[in-house]
């Protein structure tokens, strides 16, 4: 869907509101949370997070012509490359769209889904993100792996990955002052 007309550049706050529009959106994608907390991207998965947010609104600032079928692409891109994650359930669409919505509403100085996506987030600090029915298989990647993988030749090679569930109810993690979450073993729960 491409917009009649190619958006201005943005004021520097309007700028600032698209950067923590586009986060918060993708702190709330289900599928990209999973991913996330499976660490399917490796130990710095939250990190690529904030990566996907950069290179967004980096896209929108280089091509401000950007529109929802770009975004889409980019998303699952992004999921197939870092995490190993193919989406088929479509929630790419939505995500680009709120995407599309945050940069329209911000150029007009708009800020209410972005305030109402730092409420949403805001309202479940510390707690983690309801991933609800969300079902996501792993897919094989080809290319390099790490020296873990590497190490090990007793890998047993598999043909799909089981589909994951939601995950089971886990305890609230204690987060300190600092933000730092206590990580707790599986015999203390």
């Amino acid at each position: 869907m491409a917009t009649p007309s190619a958006p201005s550049a943005l004021s520097e706050p309007a700028q600032t509101q698209f950067d923590l529009g586009i986060w918060y959106t993708l702190f709330n994608w289900a599928t990209l949370t999973v991913a996330i907390q499976n660490q399917w991207g490796g130990p710095d998965s939250s990190d690529k997070r904030d990566f996907l947010a950069g290179a967004l609104s980096e896209r929108f600032a280089a091509e401000p012509s950007t529109d929802q079928d770009d975004i889409e692409i980019m998303l699952l891109q992004f999921l197939e490359d870092e995490f190993g994650v193919r989406c088929e359930d479509e929630t790419e669409v939505g995500v680009a769209q709120d995407i599309i919505k945050i940069r329209q509403e911000v150029g007009e100085r708009n800020f209410v889904t972005v305030e109402a996506l730092k409420q949403r987030w805001e309202s479940r600090r510390g707690r983690e993100v309801n991933t609800g029915n969300v079902q996501v298989r792993e897919v094989e990647q080809e290319g390099e792996w790490d020296s873990v993988d590497e190490e090990s030749e007793s890998d047993v090679e598999m043909e799909d990955a089981p589909v994951v569930k939601a995950p089971r109810e886990k305890p609230v993690p204690e987060v300190d002052e600092e933000g730092f979450t206590k990580v707790v073993g599986k015999k203390k729960r």
